[in-house]
């Protein structure tokens, strides 16, 4: 069966992620790995606080990160975060403590990690699988 519809979603700036992947030169910015492809090495970009409702991210360069696709899922579902105040990795042992590599030229917005660790981060004892 094949139904009509009409949907709405974000249309996202394609220049700010091919840009924070470049920045990077695709290496990810939590655990350093570069996965390399025929093609080209592969990355992703990570909104900080996310896009559309009811996070009402900005799909800029000052809220994304260039993340392996392993800590983009990590991150996304709130199993890893970064602290603003040392731009540390926290949440997970393997990145615990870890600094977020950042490159001169890339202006984060702190108050996205802000917004990041009080709405999306869940600490490792508040999780159901510990």
């Amino acid at each position: 069966m094949r139904a009509a519809q009409t949907i709405q979603r974000i249309v996202r700036d394609t220049a700010v992620t091919r840009q924070v992947k470049r920045m990077y030169d695709f290496t990810c910015q939590m655990c350093s790995l570069v996965l390399p492809t025929p093609v080209t090495p592969y990355a992703e970009a990570a909104h900080i606080r996310p896009l559309g409702r009811p996070h009402d991210g900005r799909d800029a360069l000052d809220n994304v990160l260039c993340l392996c696709p392993n800590d983009h899922v990590l991150f996304d579902f709130g199993a890893v975060t970064v602290l603003p105040e040392s731009l540390t990795i926290t949440g997970e042992p393997h990145l615990e403590g870890r600094p977020l590599v950042i490159a001169p030229a890339h202006r984060i917005d702190l108050v996205n990690f802000d917004y990041h660790r009080e709405a999306i981060f869940v600490p490792i004892v508040d999780r159901p699988d510990r």
